[in-house]
């Protein structure tokens, strides 16, 4: 066996993620290496440099988990099309040790699908085992928390047998940071910042290409004012806009200012060197939206615009915090001590019940132990995770100069009974008609037609907010020259509080462009009240159109009992309408998804 011990720096660790489960979980392990002073290299799957997993990658560490039916994160799919490219040579990867990690529910049909599906093709390209790879089920009593702590195990045993001299640090240890972040006295002069400029040094440092400024049109509610759901009807206008029905829009929030007051506030020894300018020494990590020219930023100006103060902190935040916690008197010991428990698997239900259970914030973190923590600014892009972009469907038809959004606005009281606003939510309802906004669009492929059958019907399915993509696909159909029949299954609570764009669907309906079968959940008088029985009402038609005219069935709305029980809907109609044994009705609605017939966007 090769002695890997005077290259220390050749572990990689990549993850796909889409809510940030699966890169705290490569935090953890890249931590964990760091202590056995590996150095490993930390990336998302489509933020590495291919051309160093040839060149310079000995083990390769992947932890990724599954969306949709079965599909790989949004940052994980340029990595797998390297991957696929039919001229790769079947020993391309053949000095790669591997290990995975899945994360997966088996309540769903496509559990851990990608982390199969890389494991897999990079086996096919020669990457050889390095420990066993993991598929952790979220559904099991043990959690993904016990799954990855005996993959942990093995991975570090398997390790340690290419690097026999390793040594462990002590855990008061803490590793130097990422990036040495030195204050400026003189004050940076945004005034000279060109939105050109901006959207250059964004595309240079995200690679997003599609990056554009956009006016905010309209920021219209458009539920009823004493319902419990405020949900905006957004319209964006830009130039050169290129998308079509089932393709998505992110946003970039940023906090509030009182929000960021108060975190500043928390660290005294920030203060006076909040708003001058920043030199960021070493590699940044990656920042979805960019990152302005480093000249200009500021501590501010990063706690507002790029780090995600008002997200729930993971344990991999807390294996850095409880390092800067004051222990000279018994306070300081007692809450040093409590951040550290956060950080153990051992302690995994004081986490939930700290952290998760009543969504406490990292801001609201920092404010409750501020009296015995001191962060060292060097340790701000170590400690806090960047904002994400925010994700929705688009709900216009295709235009080149706007953009419309459905957006629900989170709200609600924890069970500490403190009101808690998502970020993108609290961001996004304070803009006005005018204000100017960066977004970026994507393209999801998604497909509404078949090789055999060009324009098969559409049933979709739609509860609440997952009216946008079917708004976007119905208005495209239904101002076209395509001959396609669209059935459209909405569920809400009330028809005179929260059905959204009734006019419009009455109009297209008296047209005899789309056949609505809407249903509310709360109105007294619905005789039927979700979108599930109201399939199973209609279960003739739906029989039909499944089985004698190739329908395409689409399902959009929350995760959760929703997409599953629609899908049990569909398997008894089956049964019941082409006389199907259960287990062949499965089968049929499987091969749908398989074949793209039934399509899923579920959040």
């Amino acid at each position: 066996m090769k002695n890997y011990s005077s290259n220390p720096r050749c572990v990689t660790i990549l993850y796909g993620t889409e809510n940030g489960n699966a890169e705290d979980y490569a935090r953890l392990i890249a931590f964990k290496l760091e202590y056995l002073q590996l150095k490993p290299t930390l990336a998302a799957l489509d933020d590495y440099p291919l051309k160093q997993l040839v060149t310079e990658t000995d083990f390769l560490i992947i932890i990724c988990s599954t969306t949709g039916q079965g599909e790989l994160p949004r940052n994980s799919k340029k990595f797998m099309k390297f991957l696929l490219k039919k001229k790769l040579p079947s020993d391309l990867l053949n000095h790669i040790y591997l290990s995975t990690f899945g994360l997966g529910d088996s309540s769903y049909t496509m559990f851990n699908y990608a982390i199969r599906k890389l494991q897999t093709r990079l086996v096919q390209l020669g990457c050889e085992e390095l420990s066993p790879g993991c598929e952790a089920d979220e559904m099991s009593p043990q959690g993904i928390d016990g799954f990855y702590t005996e993959w942990e195990s093995q991975l570090i045993s398997s390790l340690q047998k290419f690097f026999p001299d390793l040594v462990a640090l002590d855990e008061e240890f803490l590793p130097p940071p990422k990036n040495e972040v030195i204050a400026l006295e003189e004050s940076p002069d945004v005034d000279t910042v060109k939105e050109s400029d901006i959207i250059s040094q964004s595309r240079k440092v995200s690679g997003d290409t599609s990056l554009k400024f956009g006016v905010l049109k309209q920021n219209l509610r458009v539920t009823s004012e004493d319902h419990f759901q405020d949900v905006r009807h957004v319209i964006i206008e830009s130039e050169d806009l290129r998308y079509i029905p089932g393709d998505t829009v992110s946003l970039y929030p940023s906090n509030d200012n009182q929000s960021v007051e108060l975190l500043i506030q928390s660290q005294p020894h920030w203060k006076p060197f909040a708003d001058k300018p920043l030199v960021i020494e070493g590699e940044l990590p990656r920042i979805d939206g960019g990152l302005i020219d480093k000249k200009y930023i500021t501590l501010r100006s990063l706690l507002t615009h790029h780090f995600d103060i008002m997200a729930i902190p993971r344990r991999s935040f807390f294996c850095k915090l409880w390092h800067f916690g004051d222990s000279s008197t018994e306070d300081g010991q007692r809450e040093q001590e409590k951040l550290r428990e956060f950080s153990n698997f051992e302690e995994s239900e004081e986490l939930y019940n700290y952290a998760n259970r009543p969504r406490r914030s990292i801001l609201e973190t920092l404010l409750e132990f501020q009296e015995n923590l001191r962060i060292p600014i060097n340790y701000i892009f170590d400690l806090f995770p960047v904002i994400k972009p925010r994700f929705f469907s688009i709900a216009s038809r295709p235009s080149p100069t706007s953009v419309e959004l459905v957006v629900a606005i989170v709200e609600y009281k924890t069970i500490i009974r403190r009101i808690r606003r998502g970020l993108c939510s609290k961001w996004l309802k304070s803009l006005h008609e005018g204000d100017k906004l960066l977004f970026s669009t994507q393209k999801m492929n998604m497909k509404f037609s078949l090789p055999q059958v060009p324009n098969p019907p559409i049933i979709m399915v739609a509860p609440g907010t997952g009216i946008a993509p079917m708004k976007s696909l119905i208005e495209y159909v239904s101002e076209s020259d395509i001959k396609q029949e669209l059935y459209l299954f909405y569920g809400c609570r009330y028809k005179e509080k929260d059905y959204l764009f009734s006019e419009l669907w009455d109009g297209l309906t008296s047209r005899g462009k789309l056949h609505n079968f809407p249903c509310f959940s709360r109105d007294a008088d619905s005789k039927i009240k979700y979108v599930q029985d109201n399939l199973f009402h209609e279960y003739k038609l739906i029989g039909d159109l499944i089985l004698n005219k190739n329908a395409l069935v689409f399902v959009c709305g929350s995760s959760g009992k929703m997409p599953k029980q629609v899908k049990l809907t569909f398997i008894e109609i089956l049964r019941k309408f082409g006389d199907l044994e259960e287990e062949k009705a499965q089968k049929y609605v499987f091969d749908m998804e398989d074949n793209g017939r039934y399509r899923e966007d579920v959040w």
